[in-house]
């Protein structure tokens, strides 16, 4: 067969699309059995590429097992073997719906950064052992992994004092299952992570909600109601807090602690957003009192949310506490997964993700403060989201719901309020969602204009 010409998208190393075309058109059908696939200099010079590049295609495909090569004859293709389909999903822009609602990172990784981690984990002997259960632990490889990525947070641990998990979410149930029981009490922001919630009623814990100002958590409210024996834990997200975007100064951290230290309280610091913020911050609370800090964190909105890799750096000598529930609770880390990660991590890719990230979320973020000029906004510099408040003439779940009917989603203030105390006349925005920033430009637009209308016209009076 002489006449095959694959459609290249030209967005990774062109051997790869040449072969991953023959396995498409294989499985499609349109390259069938025995086809004779076109000489190498032929199909080089009709895609205006090198000869060695296609020699390389057709190597890659022989691999794969697509080709068979004849000395003298050519290049033939085999009859495949029962494959699945290729993994395809819908682009969020096709679907018409805008979702602002994850606070997810942008999608700006390029193909060659999985395809180049991916190929050296295929280069390693020892691949197989990923498909095994993983230690409850993380592999020791891991948990060197998390030792070098809590560093970048000002962290400094043994191995033996981290966790691998199945990401930051996993690893809270697992540190609330470790020092927490039914009936136990736990202070909290306000407004807060939603699914903390849920967590703590599966688990028989009480939340008990704590003062809040544009500072985040108040030091002088966790005082009175430590004083006052509420609780004897405290949940916190003490940078670029979800959904305000505050940040505890060191002041503020410094209190927290001493009152921690003066009424025996154990702290779970939540810190996933942390290195979103590249200027220098005040030391994390397990840096401070490393002897009554489990201090979480992970990859998810910094890299990729769908790898699903956290870690725990535990006080000294308490990390067992917290596999023994890990290994209950089944939150332990794909090892495939984090091996991509490893690789990621311990070679460039995470510092060049991580400082694209930042650069888009910062550009976002920009774009958002524009269009939403003379709102009432809460965001941070280099906060992933922001925090909408609303005028009273709306209710926060009816704003979302008129804002579904436009094709954005949001997530209503009444999803972060821990009681109804908690000030929750806001809606979060999130910017990674947009497949681009016109797609943003274009929602924020519709959330601006809705702001202005009012709600009670929308309204079919019947009597």
């Amino acid at each position: 067969m002489t006449i095959w010409l694959p459609q290249l998208r030209r967005e990774r190393p062109l051997y790869l699309e040449i072969a991953d075309a023959i396995r498409h058109d294989a499985l499609s059908g349109a390259l069938k059995p025995g086809d004779r696939l076109p000489p190498q200099r032929d199909l080089a010079y009709r895609l205006g590429v090198t000869t060695g590049t296609v020699t390389r295609a057709y190597a890659e495909a022989e691999k794969m097992g697509l080709v068979a090569g004849e000395v003298g004859r050519g290049s033939f293709v085999k009859a495949p073997g029962a494959q699945a389909r290729a993994y395809e999903i819908p682009s969020p822009s096709k679907s018409g719906i805008i979702d602002l609602s994850q606070a997810s990172p942008p999608r700006i990784h390029a193909l060659q950064d999985l395809d180049t981690a991916l190929r050296q984990i295929m280069a390693s002997p020892s691949r197989l052992d990923l498909l095994d259960y993983t230690p409850a632990e993380g592999h020791p490889l891991h948990r060197a992994m998390g030792v070098t990525w809590l560093a970048r947070c000002g962290i400094h641990v043994k191995e033996e004092d981290v966790v691998v998990t199945a990401g930051a979410h996993a690893a809270l149930i697992a540190c609330l299952s470790a020092i927490a029981g039914p009936g136990d009490r736990m202070f909290v922001e306000g407004l807060n992570y939603p699914t903390i919630k849920p967590i703590a009623r599966h688990l028989g814990v009480t939340l008990v909600p704590l003062e809040m100002d544009l500072g985040g958590l108040v030091p002088e409210a966790l005082e009175r109601a430590a004083r006052a024996g509420e609780a004897r834990l405290l949940y916190i997200v003490p940078t670029l807090q979800n959904p305000t975007t505050s940040s505890l100064n060191h002041d503020r951290r410094a209190a927290v602690i001493d009152i921690a230290r003066r009424y025996g309280l154990t702290l779970i610091e939540d810190d996933i957003f942390r290195l979103l913020d590249p200027r220098t911050q005040p030391p994390t609370l397990f840096s401070l009192a490393p002897d009554r800090t489990w201090h979480i964190t992970s990859i998810s909105k910094s890299l990729s949310p769908g790898l699903r890799v956290g870690f725990v750096a535990t006080p000294p000598g308490r990390a067992r506490q917290l596999i023994r529930h890990q290994t209950v609770a089944s939150g332990r880390a794909v090892g495939l997964a984090a091996e991509v990660a490893r690789h990621w991590i311990e070679g460039d890719t995470a510092d060049r993700v991580l400082s694209a990230i930042i650069a888009e979320n910062q550009a976002r973020r920009a774009l958002a403060l524009e269009a939403l000029r003379g709102r009432e906004v809460h965001c941070a510099p280099y906060a992933p989201f922001l925090w909408l408040k609303l005028p009273e003439s709306w209710t926060p779940g009816d704003f979302a719901r008129a804002l579904d009917g436009r094709g954005i989603h949001v997530t209503p203030g009444t999803a972060f309020a821990i009681d109804r105390r908690s000030d929750d006349q806001g809606v979060r925005i999130c910017f990674g969602g947009p497949v681009t920033r016109e797609e943003l430009r274009q929602a924020l637009a519709s959330i601006d204009a809705l702001l202005d209308e009012d709600p009670t016209e929308r309204l079919n009076p019947v009597a």
